[in-house]
């Protein structure tokens, strides 16, 4: 049996409200490790009855308190590299996990990377995995050459990618991000690196909200947008400074002020999101 390890990170909820952890206390296969990382923005409490009755459903569970909303990239890079398991899973706190894809997360044997299909809560629609923009709706090993992407929430990743990863000298999640662009640069990451090698499969589904299906989108989603477009311009794009001004001309157009240019400008010269600054990694 291959050791299996997960990751779920919740915001702004209790343990009971989180319906991945709703989930895992439905579970008939039990997790070799399980990390619950609360990134706030309250601190919760290690006693609490639900948490209780799922440490004792899974065999090894442990919980952090990140109140100063850790950057995503730092959580999963960490979560990965402090444990030895055969495979990591990624959650965050409001997916529900079918039976179809526990049943496969324990039969997962040879794959190196499990990308689940992405349905949208909102429109029912499916949005994930893509292999050059297209969808990839059939089920099976990926064996199409090309650019491939998909969101972090369920994402399998087994040892081997992580060793690979570690020779190359690179981190799996670029931790210059904290929240938008986090998931897509492990991708661009592995796209750089080559497939060769690896066995990717898509085989599995999960029903998600996905914040571009919700209709108006809040301001803190925008500036977060915008943190990882730059960023990306920055670090994985051709022609870097010459898109970066194209995107401050086309800020300045659209909202007609320059109130965040200043503000763009320090992300694109720190080449950081904000949160990446100033805190501790551990």
């Amino acid at each position: 049996m291959k050791t299996i390890a997960m990751v779920v990170i919740l915001y702004g909820k209790h343990f009971e409200e989180s319906k991945t952890l709703q989930s895992l206390t439905r579970f008939s296969h039990q997790l070799d490790q399980l990390l619950i990382v609360n990134n706030g923005p309250e601190n919760l409490d290690s006693h609490d009855t639900f948490f209780i009755a799922l440490s004792k459903k899974h065999k090894h569970v442990e919980f952090e308190n990140q109140i100063q909303n850790k950057p995503l990239s730092w959580i999963y890079n960490d979560f990965i590299n402090s444990i030895d398991a055969d495979y990591y899973v990624l959650f965050d706190d409001d997916t529900e996990i079918n039976l179809d894809y526990e049943i496969s997360l324990f039969q997962m044997n040879n794959i190196d990377l499990e990308l689940p299909k992405i349905m949208s809560i909102i429109d029912k629609k499916q949005y994930y995995p893509k292999l050059n923009e297209q969808i990839i709706s059939e089920n099976g090993v990926i064996e199409s050459r090309g650019e491939l992407f998909s969101i972090g929430s369920g994402l399998i990743i087994s040892n081997k990618i992580k060793d690979t990863f570690k020779k190359y000298n690179l981190e799996l999640f670029d931790p210059k991000f904290a929240l938008y662009g986090v998931d897509f640069s492990f991708f661009r990451r592995l796209n750089k690196l080559g497939r060769d090698g690896f066995l990717i499969s898509t085989q599995t589904f999960l029903n998600h909200s996905l914040s571009g299906t919700e209709g108006v989108i809040a301001k803190w989603r925008k500036k977060e947008r915008l943190y990882d477009e730059i960023l990306t311009i920055k670090y994985y794009r051709p022609l870097p400074y010459l898109r970066f001004i194209k995107v401050i001309y086309k800020h300045i157009l659209s909202s007609n002020n320059t109130s965040n240019v200043f503000e763009m400008l320090k992300i694109y010269f720190y080449g950081k999101h904000p949160r990446c600054n100033g805190l501790l990694r551990k």
